[in-house]
């Protein structure tokens, strides 16, 4: 994704890529996702969304969710100035109340942001990259210049399980949809 550090996006569209619809799908078809805890007006994947104007890190996403038959919280976090640890600390807040949350973040294990004692499950996507919509364009932008992983955090109390998913499976799955 060459065009996700390009010199001409200011830092609020850096930080406003969308998930491919058809990795969400895929994602929803099993979490069946109230809420996107870190969207725009544009790009949410949820009816039920929070943009950076209503700070999802500010609010109380059980209490949100309070009318759905479910809670549970897809997040693609802006992948700048430490969002992802922020979103993996609400995350770990929200598990308390009873969500559970699915991150789509860079898949690196090693890093300090990832709270291996509090994540339930870590899926790491093989097979190829995923690609990543733009935001000021909407087309879908292929060469991620990282690989990716799902980080699910779940209510209950369960040691971290790690699996491998494949890009083309989850590409299969979104699109029955």
């Amino acid at each position: 994704m060459s065009d996700a550090i390009s010199s001409d996006l200011d830092v609020d569209l850096k930080n406003a890529w969308s998930t491919d619809p058809v990795i969400f799908n895929a994602l929803d078809r099993e979490f069946n996702f109230s809420l996107d805890a870190a969207a725009n007006d544009n790009n949410h994947k949820c009816d039920l969304y929070f943009t950076k104007e209503n700070n999802a890190l500010d609010e109380d996403w059980f209490f949100s969710m309070r009318y759905k038959p479910n809670k549970n919280a897809w997040v693609n976090p802006p992948y700048g100035k430490g969002y992802i640890k922020k979103f993996m600390e609400k995350a770990i807040e929200q598990k308390e109340k009873g969500v559970t949350t699915v991150l789509l973040v860079p898949s690196t294990l090693d890093a300090q942001w990832l709270p291996i004692s509090e994540i339930s499950e870590i899926r790491i996507v093989t097979g190829g990259r995923l690609s990543f919509y733009h935001p000021e364009t909407n087309k879908k932008v292929n060469g991620n210049t990282k690989g990716s992983m799902f980080v699910i955090f779940r209510p209950s109390k369960m040691p971290c399980v790690v699996r491998l998913v494949d890009r083309n499976e989850l590409i299969s799955t979104g699109q029955i949809c």
